[in-house]
């Protein structure tokens, strides 16, 4: 099973601010003022680059939430947040003829560490290829549709597009009310072009090819969805927009249970602790409480997700570190890996 993260931010987009650059060219240079030669050729230049952290050469973006999760020949969809809109792309990149110019902003968001190289016209002749898509929405707040309208393959014919939410009456009317032309957007949900049907996720769940979902409510305000996915042996668990100000109440234990022994937790952390105190009931967690759960639920890797748009890339790493080390006192240096959900960044489980 396969994770690609396509929107990891919350509440609003944030594109990139020139401080955060800033911040990311001084300690770029810092780390370059000790390096061996000043005489640098290509090829030690190369070698200075690719042994960067990560989080130095890619931007921990600012696309809202959209996670694509794939199994086999099977692919599921957690949200529509403006991170969608590179995922249409990324599907539909040899219909519209992109090459790797022209589409270097889906290329930085849909090939991760793990990816095999940018594939040619050849690799893909399938006409079938992604013509049945199936969109799970955690709730309709505008951070988590509003990339629908800017997906390209619902503007396709032939396309089908299955879209499941806590109640398909209101999905229905939260997604055509977000396109109600022309006072919203120029094209109303039912000019899109493919065919889309909303439904209402089932209470004992779903099993599409592959791909078990299981799904559990959470306390947000307006409500939300937590999904369980899971291949074979293998699971993860995404939840975004959740609060438990106090994690040994039963409503957090029930949760735990929901999650136990998953390999991945993907959670909202978008506030830090003195964030959350002065936001209390505004339906947001933090990297501590988040880490408490997992480790209660026995998770192998926590990603910090659903990161606030007023966090600059320094402050959400600082963040990280932070978790770690509290991790590390906590747990007697325990095993659970601890990461941040970074646009881009593509996970095997």
């Amino acid at each position: 099973m396969k994770v690609k993260f396509w929107g990891v931010r919350g509440s609003i987009p944030s594109p990139k601010h020139s401080t955060d650059i800033r911040w990311k060219l001084r300690e770029i240079l810092a780390a370059f003022s000790g390096y061996a030669s000043t005489d640098l050729k290509d090829t030690e230049l190369d070698q200075f680059m690719n042994g960067l952290p990560y989080n130095l050469l890619h931007p921990v973006g600012g696309n809202t939430s959209c996670i694509e999760v794939s199994s086999g020949d099977n692919r599921i969809i957690l949200d529509g947040g403006t991170g969608l809109r590179l995922l249409g792309l990324e599907l539909t990149r040899h219909e519209n003829k992109l090459t790797e110019k022209d589409f270097y902003p889906a290329l930085e968001a849909g090939r991760g560490l793990t990816d095999p190289p940018w594939p040619t016209d050849d690799d893909q002749d399938e006409d079938d290829k992604d013509r049945d898509l199936t969109i799970l929405f955690s709730h309709t707040h505008w951070d988590h549709i509003q990339g629908f309208p800017f997906f390209i393959p619902a503007y396709r014919p032939g396309n089908r597009l299955t879209l499941y939410g806590r109640d398909r009456e209101h999905l229905s009317w939260a997604l055509n009310l977000q396109q109600s032309a022309p006072a919203m957007f120029p094209i109303p949900l039912d000019g899109m072009g493919a065919q889309i049907d909303c439904l209402t996720i089932p209470r004992e769940g779903l099993t599409l090819g592959e791909i078990k979902i299981q799904t559990l409510s959470m306390p947000h305000p307006g409500g939300s969805l937590a999904f369980r996915v899971t291949s074979g042996h293998k699971s993860l668990v995404y939840a975004t927009d959740y609060e438990f100000p106090d994690t040994s109440a039963e409503e957090a234990g029930v949760f735990i249970d929901f999650m136990a022994g998953a390999d991945v937790l993907i959670s909202d952390t978008q506030y830090t602790y003195l964030e959350s105190v002065a936001r209390e009931g505004w339906g947001h967690s933090t990297s501590f409480n988040a880490m408490d759960l997992a480790m209660r639920a026995g998770i192998r890797c926590l990603f910090l997700f659903h990161h606030d748009p007023q966090h600059s890339d320094a402050k959400l790493l600082d963040n990280l570190e932070k978790t770690r080390a509290y991790y590390r006192m906590i747990s007697d240096w325990g095993n659970m890996r601890i990461e941040l959900a970074v646009e881009g960044l593509s996970v095997d489980i």
